[in-house]
């Protein structure tokens, strides 16, 4: 299916337009980004689905870390490209030698192999009409921080669930909140029963606020509070036992049918300040000592309080989960409104300085800190920021322990 974008150019890394909003869309050409802003093309995510498979350099087949939601075991089997789609398709059957707990099902993922931090994200569709699921959504999970956006979770053949569209945020683990897992869904109900036909869903992910659109239509605006990790792009059908309930095989295989996927990046506009990540790396010997263990380290700041660094160690020099915490009960003793931020800052063992924005919330019954549980942890740059403009701190905790972090921006 080729398509064009009214008012664009080429430049190197793709198309670069003054958008002009849905007004294509009639002509069944897609929406776009919103108006008024210069957007870029990002090839990476972006596909038309007009070969016989799907591009290895853009996508895996799979999703590269998990077998799929129990019992559906993910098949790279059940992932086609033809007639101009890709398609994802879930069936009744038991695979030989399956994994411990999938059985009966299988189904279908495809992840990007590239990563992205804001952006306008469309697809035309058509979720299958069974009560397996079809879902778009962004991830990651590294050990210090995991979260997850979800432009739709869709069980479209649940009789109580047909025009239901899905919208889900979620934060698994942080920096500061090691073992918190919240999230904020919100249903849109549409005027059609969503498997009967296309229609374009679009994510619009800015530093301060996402927007989810269905067909144009900007059905849910939330604040962007915690999601500026760079994130993988995915399509998959997955088992929903306890929300859309099992599918009955006489409904199966169904498939779940994209039209494209078309992902830009704007261009211009304030710089992206917030850190894109931040690693650590222990020394080999301090990973294998603590290997199988969860281990704090103190570290020494500039001002009165200290840092502590848990890190869970699995043996290999890079933790399996990392957090950070302020320790200052002077500080948290005095405070008294409703969110409180203080900036922390570090030395490293070569004179460099490091300063961390730690911000927490007051919350009832909270035990620690005079009830100020951790929200937040900004790493301003140091420098002006660009992207992938990396800095390196190596810092010695209380006995001499040594802990690189890496800050990339």
């Amino acid at each position: 299916m080729r398509w064009i974008l009214i008012a664009c150019v080429t430049i190197g890394v793709g198309l670069m337009a003054d958008v002009c909003g849905g007004a294509d869309a009639a002509a069944g050409k897609g929406f776009g980004p919103p108006a008024g802003g210069k957007w870029v093309l990002l090839e990476a995510m972006t596909d038309e689905f007009e070969g016989g498979k799907l591009d290895a350099g853009k996508w895996w087949g799979r999703n590269p870390t998990w077998k799929g939601r129990q019992p559906a075991l993910f098949r790279p089997s059940n992932v086609a490209v033809r007639d101009g789609k890709l398609h994802l398709t879930m069936r009744s059957e038991n695979v030989r030698d399956a994994p411990a707990g999938y059985h009966t099902f299988t189904s279908a993922a495809v992840q990007s192999k590239a990563t992205v931090r804001y952006g306008y994200f469309e697809i035309k569709c058509r979720p299958m009409d069974s009560r397996g699921s079809s879902a778009f959504w962004f991830y990651r999970q590294t050990p210090e921080i995991w979260t997850e956006i979800d432009m739709f979770e869709i069980g479209a053949g649940d009789p109580k669930r047909t025009r239901a569209v899905y919208t889900n945020v979620h934060v698994f683990h942080t920096l500061v909140n090691a073992n918190r897992h919240w999230s904020h869904s919100k249903a849109f109900e549409a005027p059609f029963r969503l498997a009967d036909g296309y229609h374009v869903y679009a994510l619009q992910w800015d530093p301060k606020e996402l927007k989810f659109s269905v067909d144009g239509k900007v059905v849910r605006t939330r604040a962007n509070t915690h999601w500026h990790q760079p994130l993988t792009l995915n399509f998959d059908s997955e088992t929903m036992p306890k929300w859309f309930g099992l599918p009955d095989a006489k409904n199966l295989p169904s498939t779940f049918s994209i039209e494209y996927v078309r992902s830009w990046k704007r261009l211009g506009g304030p710089a992206e300040k917030r850190h894109r990540s931040c690693e650590f790396i222990f020394t080999k010997k301090e990973a294998a000592a603590g290997r199988g263990k969860e281990k704090t380290y103190r570290i020494g700041t500039a001002g009165k309080g200290e840092l502590r660094l848990a890190a869970r160690h699995g043996g290999e020099p890079r933790p399996t989960r990392v957090h950070l915490e302020y320790d200052e009960p002077a500080f948290f003793a005095a405070q008294t409104a409703a969110q409180v931020s203080k900036s922390v800052p570090l030395t490293d063992a070569a004179g460099k300085r490091l300063v961390l924005l730690f911000t927490w919330e007051k919350v009832k019954d909270y035990k620690r800190n005079n009830g100020y549980r951790p929200y937040d942890l900004e790493i301003p740059s140091p420098a002006l920021p660009k992207r992938d403009l990396a800095f390196t701190y190596d810092l010695r905790a209380a006995g001499g322990t040594a802990i690189r972090m890496t800050v990339t921006y």
